[in-house]
């Protein structure tokens, strides 16, 4: 509690900030110990670590092995919106901020809050603080269809769509590692905006079909190769076919391109946790005669398809 009622003084005192275009992400680095502080579109944004000397229940492991925090509190208002403070997650040694326009309709800009842990497979957090009234509503999006989110959005967020709301626009982390090494499959993109309130996945709107038909030109010179490999990049390419329009067609590519006995996606009924000798236990697994067996049911599972398609 003290340590938000100093965010707040610091912000109600009007301590000096660098000032940034809207749109741009800014880093604070746990490890460098110091304070962030920037303006941009009119709000202001100050980003302090957690002190280490908070009970344990919320310190993160650095304040343990390198006596910082992990943690921060970013604390943001402004254009008639009350002051609202939210912590970053606490195993993610960095934050990115920004301040961005959700909606081309509300003159009161929003702030995200992006952070992610665990290497090129890692954990997405994000946090929207939206404008709500003359306050800030805190949205999450930690997760989405029992996976993770993955990625990095991009600087100045666009409205892709052409609705007046940005589109947030990630990687499908259910894609990792499903059909061979983590590198090995590609994630198709996922979007998301926010309406009255709410995010929304907008992935199945026409609007953005666009998206995945480039998505499908970048992922189509090795699924459509002879290249080692390649059934990860035919998960995502066929995925991105199914958001594009273009799912007969694609389907029809794959079944002429892709490598007779890479690995299959095959789901197992019980947890990892409980696996033996790093294996599925005998008759909890799922096998499938094929490379597209797997991956329609892959793709239904994901969302992507109904059962009957």
């Amino acid at each position: 509690m003290r340590i938000i009622l100093l965010a707040l003084a610091w912000f109600l005192t009007g301590a000096a900030s660098a000032d940034v275009p809207i749109g741009t992400f800014q880093t604070w680095a746990s490890y460098k110990k110091l304070p962030l502080d920037f303006t941009s579109g009119g709000v202001s944004v100050h980003v302090q670590a957690m002190p280490c000397s908070n009970p344990p229940a919320i310190e993160s492991e650095s304040c343990h092995y390198d006596q910082f925090n992990n943690q921060a509190f970013v604390t943001v208002g402004g254009r008639g919106v009350a002051p609202m403070t939210v912590l970053t997650d606490k195993q993610s040694a960095y934050a990115r901020i920004a301040v961005v326009r959700f909606d081309e309709h509300d003159p009161r800009p929003g702030v995200i809050v992006e952070s992610q842990y665990g290497g090129s497979g890692g954990k997405l957090t994000l946090q929207l603080l939206v404008p709500r009234s003359n306050s800030y509503q805190s949205l999450s999006l930690e997760d989405y269809n029992g996976a993770d989110l993955q990625g990095q959005l991009a600087d100045s967020p666009q409205d892709l769509s052409a609705d007046g709301r940005i589109d947030l626009k990630f990687e499908d982390g259910a894609f990792e590692s499903a059909f061979g090494c983590n590198a090995c499959t590609p994630r198709p993109p996922v979007l998301f905006a926010v309406k009255a309130g709410k995010v929304v996945d907008e992935s199945r709107d026409p609007a953005l079909r666009g998206v995945f038909a480039t998505d499908m030109a970048r992922l189509a010179p090795t699924c459509l190769s002879n290249k080692r490999y390649r059934n990860g990049a035919c998960a995502a390419y066929i995925a991105d076919a199914v958001r594009a329009g273009q799912f007969k067609t694609a389907w029809a590519s794959m079944l002429q391109h892709y490598e007779p006995g890479g690995d299959l996606w095959e789901p197992c009924s019980v947890p990892v946790s409980a696996w033996v000798n790093h294996r599925c236990p005998e008759g909890h697994g799922t096998h499938f005669r094929d490379f597209p067996e797997s991956l329609r049911a892959f793709l239904v599972r994901s969302g992507y398809l109904r059962p009957d398609h």
